[in-house]
């Protein structure tokens, strides 16, 4: 069973905050059994063989707001307990700007990071992902490994180097047929989760 986070969104009409997940990670995810994560749920009570950590809200060292302090605080309990337990985290995006920064990266805002033709650096190749984000990696931490940066040699996807955690800062569940690197990068994530039972 993989677990996923969800972005949180206040909606001014209800006076409520939500948890939402978009309805492209239902359609990618399809074949696979995944459970939405609550906030009002410890970690500790799901069973679960890997973690996808998704896209959504800023992280609160960026952008303070209640709703990314919110969510810093339940994904930084899943990574020290994904950490103790050696269970896998897919980070996407936002999920991977927040694996990076606990393990001492550096993040910046950025602009011309949000579109659709986006080019990196993978295996000594160069792939078109797509591109939604407005804060970027600039440098990795010690632990961390880079596996794909952009042609302004920001850091676009990387692994821990002990623990089975990827970070890609593409979104893999936008794409429309998987390219290689997200094929690549999702076999090794389902593989950790495979070799870890």
């Amino acid at each position: 069973m993989i677990g996923i986070t969800q972005r949180l969104e206040q909606n001014i009409n209800y006076y409520e905050i939500r948890e939402c997940l978009s309805i492209e990670w239902g359609q990618f995810l399809y074949n696979l059994d995944y459970i939405p994560l609550s906030y009002s749920k410890p970690i500790e009570k799901y069973k679960i063989n890997g973690i996808i950590f998704s896209g959504g809200n800023d992280l609160s060292s960026l952008n303070q707001n209640t709703l990314s302090k919110i969510r810093d605080s339940y994904e930084s309990t899943i990574i020290e307990y994904c950490a103790k337990n050696k269970i896998p985290i897919f980070g996407v995006c936002r999920g991977a700007q927040h694996l990076a920064y606990k393990f001492n990266s550096k993040l910046y805002s950025i602009d011309n990071h949000v579109n659709k033709n986006h080019r990196i650096n993978f295996n000594n190749k160069t792939y078109e992902v797509n591109s939604f984000h407005s804060y970027c990696i600039t440098k990795i931490g010690d632990s961390l490994e880079i596996l794909a940066t952009a042609e302004d040699d920001t850091i676009e996807a990387f692994k821990h180097k002990e623990l089975p955690f990827f970070g890609i800062m593409w979104h893999i569940e936008r794409e429309k047929s998987l390219s290689i690197p997200s094929i690549q990068l999702w076999d090794l994530f389902l593989k950790s989760i495979k070799d870890n039972k």
